[in-house]
């Protein structure tokens, strides 16, 4: 009897110490396969609809796949906070910069150069966004592109706008949004000249005076100059305005969620596009999960979620087939070269010293009339 009840004892042991040993096991692969388990990374993204399309898309999944812990901070640019925190105490480890804070961060050196070791994906970025579009790889990788169209309504215009210069027509005046922001609106001023390309205006004195002419002439037409982009929807959703320039993710989903009442165009000029990178902000001591963290935004995996997610323009260098249709019909998403032509990156390097002189003309000669 007491021989039987050892064994019985001994048996039972041994399944829990078997169950202990697979649980532990089963713990260390699971933590060997998610190496940056418990680790929490900040990273500053752009706010609104965009932020919550990027958690979904992207920082999801990429939590899941790690196991570390994404922290959220919201702007539309970093770089003034990051300049006011303690250099080995950044406020974030990763920041999303756009054009004139990119290259801000790179002047002023808040930008740690990337160990392209740790991001193979960068192999995935379209090849005329690294050679032609980013002024830099050395401390930023491209992620993504908003690009300026023509958003109307559908259902109260005659004809559908597909040039800048059908801001002029007789239909649109006193009917036409325009966005406040600089750089943006100079480049809809080189759109109105005859300059070709467009944006060879902005590069001579003649072509400014041209550029700032031709605003001069569409300020007397529009209904207002918006600062922000829920200005625009609503003077357009209430009839107030019938065109106006605005951004291709949020124009299609505007069209996607009412497509008798919203139309989108991509002009036939071409359009302006901010450029989005992703950094390792200075003094941060998660540089490793930085990197693995902006190696995955340019993995097929995010490029395609995103796409589908938000609409904007995707820098993934093969998206044939993942297109979604309402873009495709907009040739929204470019695949060759003489697409990606259309689209005019920013010149910040060459805008920025000229922003005062441009901006104080901007609203003594064309915003006060």
């Amino acid at each position: 009897m007491k021989k039987h009840l050892f064994s019985s004892n001994l048996a039972i042991l041994t399944a829990v110490l078997c169950i202990c040993f697979l649980f532990l096991t089963t713990a260390t692969v699971s933590n060997a396969a998610k190496p940056f388990a418990g680790e929490t990374l900040v990273v500053g993204i752009w706010s609104g609809p965009y932020a919550d399309h990027f958690k979904e898309a992207i920082g999801q999944p990429f939590e899941e796949m790690t196991g570390a812990k994404l922290q959220y901070k919201y702007s539309w640019d970093f770089t003034p906070e990051i300049i006011a925190a303690p250099e080995d105490q950044p406020p974030l480890d990763v920041a999303e910069t756009a054009d004139a804070d990119y290259l801000v961060g790179v002047k002023r050196k808040l930008w740690l150069p990337l160990r392209y070791e740790n991001i193979p994906n960068i192999d995935n970025v379209h090849p005329y966004v690294k050679d032609q579009m980013s002024p830099t790889l050395e401390y930023g990788v491209p992620f993504d592109l908003g690009v300026h169209v023509l958003m109307y309504r559908k259902d109260l215009v005659k004809q559908a706008p597909q040039s800048w210069e059908d801001l002029f027509r007789d239909e649109f005046k006193g009917k036409i949004g325009i966005e406040r922001w600089f750089p943006y609106w100079v480049y809809v001023g080189s759109y109105l000249t005859d300059y070709s390309p467009p944006e060879k205006a902005i590069y001579s004195e003649e072509g400014r005076e041209t550029m700032l002419d031709q605003m001069k002439k569409l300020s007397k037409r529009w209904f207002f100059c918006y600062e922000k982009g829920a200005e625009f929807v609503s003077a357009l959703d209430a009839g107030e305005i019938l065109v106006g320039n605005y951004w291709n993710g949020s124009g299609t989903t505007l069209v996607l969620d009412d497509p008798e009442r919203y139309g989108i165009a991509f002009p036939q000029e071409g359009g302006v596009a901010y450029l989005d990178h992703f950094t390792v902000v200075r003094g941060t001591e998660k540089r490793d999960l930085a990197e693995a963290f902006i190696n995955f935004t340019v993995s097929k995996k995010a490029q395609l979620g995103f796409l589908k997610n938000h609409y904007n323009i995707m820098v993934y260098k093969d998206l044939e087939g993942h297109i979604p249709e309402v873009m495709k019909r907009n040739d929204l998403q470019p695949t060759t070269v003489e697409q990606w032509e259309k689209i005019t990156k920013i010149d910040a390097e060459f805008l920025e010293p000229r922003r005062k002189e441009l901006e104080d003309r901007f609203l003594k000669e064309v915003l006060s009339r």
